[in-house]
């Protein structure tokens, strides 16, 4: 059975514990892990029985789906899936679907003009769940806790989010061992010319906190291109999660 994750550290690449020429302390509003303006999440728990979560609910009709981990502990595989078309108020609902019938979700509001996508991901590798959602320009994190998703909140409170290069703060999302502690973490990606910091996301209950950066000076080009990518171990967001459109 799964421990809770209502605390830890989250995602980045594994292509991210290369050498660095520098570390800094991360968390102004300079960092590359987060945005001037995110509405805030929570970290990850799975909260059900050996049984799994309890049969309830439904996807909206037409959703697009796929495969994903086991976010009730009851090792089975469950199912991410995200609302093809927009609901009347132009939120994007998406959530996950367990082998038990357990349907949980949350709704994407952005004014961004493409396709809203998401990813389910374990940030440590063991049991560390959240989800990615994404507008093309932010990625907000919510935790999956008790059966539910819930919005993770930076120190502000607002929902904690990476920037995907709308606002400069960052370019992309991985899970790797940035601070050398032999876990994987969540982590901000910026790259920057041939440069690629790797900011540390903390997770303690349902806030996050950016903690020490890392910068790799000359980055080979496969990790330059991760981090203009959603990522998390082996998983990517563009083959392994779903979207609401082409």
């Amino acid at each position: 059975m799964r421990r809770p994750l209502l605390a830890s550290a989250l995602l980045v690449l594994a292509l991210l514990t290369g050498c660095s020429s520098g570390t800094t302390d991360a968390g102004s509003t300079s960092s590359p892990a987060t945005t001037a303006d995110a509405t805030t999440p929570t970290p990850t728990t799975t909260a059900a029985a050996a049984a799994g979560c309890p049969a309830s609910g439904a996807e909206p009709a037409g959703s697009t789906s796929a495969p994903t981990l086991d976010v009730d502990g009851d090792g089975r595989p469950d199912t991410e899936w995200i609302a093809a078309q927009p609901a009347a108020d132009g939120s994007v609902a998406f959530g996950v679907r367990t082998a038990s019938g357990g349907v949980f979700s949350a709704e994407l509001r952005s004014a961004s003009p493409v396709a809203r996508s998401l990813l389910v991901a374990d940030v440590t590798g063991d049991g560390e769940l959240v989800v990615f959602a994404d507008d093309g320009r932010q990625v907000l994190l919510y935790a999956v806790s008790d059966c539910s998703l819930v919005p993770v909140l930076d120190a502000r409170g607002q929902q904690y989010a990476f920037d995907l290069g709308f606002t400069g703060h960052g370019t992309g999302v991985g899970c790797a061992d940035v601070d050398g502690d032999g876990v994987r973490d969540l982590a901000g990606l910026l790259a920057d010319g041939s440069s690629v910091t790797s900011t540390v996301v903390r997770l303690d209950g349902p806030r996050a906190a950016n903690g020490t950066s890392r910068t790799t000076e000359d980055a080979p080009a496969a990790q330059l291109e991760a981090a203009h990518q959603v990522t998390c171990g082996d998983l990517t967001l563009a083959a392994d999660g779903v979207t609401s459109g082409p």
